[in-house]
């Protein structure tokens, strides 16, 4: 189903819209590369052998301690290198980040009629990795899985953000581009945008920030 067919069935639904938020790595940023060279730096660090293609999907959805866990399970390594993480500077891998098309026109876009926020399962590299790409400004409230109890899909992280705006989830777009971000959507009931990813159920299916623009446009 494209864009305009998605909007045509939801259009009611883009009506009331008082808050948009963002998933960051896959929406934010292509930041598959660098999540790689992490988890593989870190692996080395503790005698394993780096991330294999087949846990590359994982390690971009999830935390770094369920990440490490899923990696190495339970035991001395797992132990070893979630201690190693926290001496880590994660700056070093943001070279390997880059923005996604269009996403500074989109977030100008946003900031003017929209209040803007942020949800994600990175941890404490998440402001980092926004003052680095200069895009800090644009977000009016972060929750990242260092500020939760219970990270996504669990609701903790939107519920975080209807509370800090007193909005309804009908008043709340998220886009996201995981099986983490859809669940966590379903599991709260705000509008839905999924970016770059057609087999996810939502309200909404995007390539381009482009696209999302002309929607709240015309919404």
């Amino acid at each position: 189903m494209n864009t305009l067919q998605n909007f045509a069935e939801n259009s009611e639904r883009f009506n009331s819209i008082k808050v948009v938020a963002f998933d960051c790595d896959g929406v934010l940023f292509d930041s598959k590369e660098a999540n790689v060279k992490f988890y593989s730096h870190v692996l080395e660090q503790v005698g394993h052998d780096g991330v294999r293609p087949e846990q590359r999907e994982y390690i971009h959805m999830h935390t770094v301690r369920q990440s490490l866990l899923y990696l190495l399970g339970p035991g001395v390594q797992y132990e070893k290198a979630v201690s190693y993480c926290q001496t880590l500077d994660f700056s070093q891998f943001n070279v390997y980040m880059q923005c996604e098309p269009g996403l500074l026109e989109i977030l100008e876009f946003v900031k003017k009629s929209y209040r803007v926020a942020l949800a994600t399962n990175r941890t404490v590299s998440t402001r980092g990795v926004l003052t680095h790409f200069g895009i800090d400004k644009y977000f009016d409230f972060v929750v990242s899985a260092a500020d939760v109890a219970h990270p996504k899909p669990h609701p903790e992280s939107m519920e975080r953000i209807s509370h800090a705006f007193s909005a309804t989830s009908e008043q709340i777009l998220y886009v996201g581009d995981s099986a983490v971000d859809e669940a966590l959507a379903g599991a709260t009931g705000v509008i839905f945008v999924a970016y770059k990813n057609p087999k996810l159920r939502a309200h909404l299916h995007i390539g381009h920030f482009e696209e999302l623009r002309a929607v709240l446009e015309n919404g």
